[in-house]
């Protein structure tokens, strides 16, 4: 009987220590168990941050490349546009030399005609009413150099576009230092452009001409 009174004391003593032991194990598999299933849920959302690395970096570069073609077909309207512009500012001038004609014709055959003349000569460009052979269309021709270029016998854009460079240099310093500062080299080429009605192409050149001032 005593005996199985101090067994049972020492079952009692020894219990919180069987517990621990039983408990530690289970513990140490929970959290095991836990950090396996965390670290696989990492790895999925990481997979699935990736996928949509991916599909955003195509959508990236399709747009960029969309946006380099409608930038390219604007550049190109644009381009349209000036030219409309252009052909707009002539058939402008057209109308009203036609609307002048018609308000002013003389009764008289020789009156008609004299008429007719003086309105065929006068147009428009770049927005201004312009006579045939007025040298100061030409980018950098002005009223003074006009009649330096007039008493030089120089008076058509004909003639201007047979006239070298050297030449006009020549006119230009026999004329003081004033007008040293002109340069004449693009002259000929658009008297020339002029003579030939080719306004289209007369006022590319002088715009880029002016762009390069700015």
């Amino acid at each position: 009987m005593l005996s199985h009174i101090l067994l049972n004391c020492s079952i009692m003593d020894n219990l919180p220590t069987a517990l621990a032991l039983c408990l530690i194990p289970f513990l140490l598999g929970w959290l095991a168990a836990r950090a396996y299933y965390k670290v696989g849920w990492l790895r999925d959302q990481i997979t699935e941050l990736s996928g949509r690395v991916s599909t955003l970096t195509e959508e990236l570069t399709d747009t960029r490349m969309k946006l380099a073609a409608a930038e390219a077909d604007s550049e190109a309207k644009a381009e349209q546009i000036r030219k409309l512009r252009s052909d707009l500012i002539m058939c402008e001038g057209e109308r009203m030399a036609l609307r002048e004609q018609a308000a002013n014709a003389p009764a008289a055959g020789a009156g008609k005609k004299a008429a007719v003349a003086a309105v065929a000569a006068s147009f428009m460009f770049a927005g201004k009413k312009w006579k045939a052979d007025d040298l100061k269309i030409v980018e950098g021709i002005g009223p003074k150099i006009e009649e330096m270029l007039h008493d030089a016998g120089i008076k058509t854009w004909k003639a201007l576009s047979k006239t070298s460079a050297d030449d006009l240099k020549d006119i230009l310093e026999a004329a003081g230092p004033n007008f040293n500062i002109h340069d004449p080299s693009t002259w000929a080429q658009q008297a020339g452009l002029a003579d030939q009605g080719k306004w289209d192409e007369l006022k590319k050149w002088q715009d880029e001409l002016n762009a390069g001032k700015e």
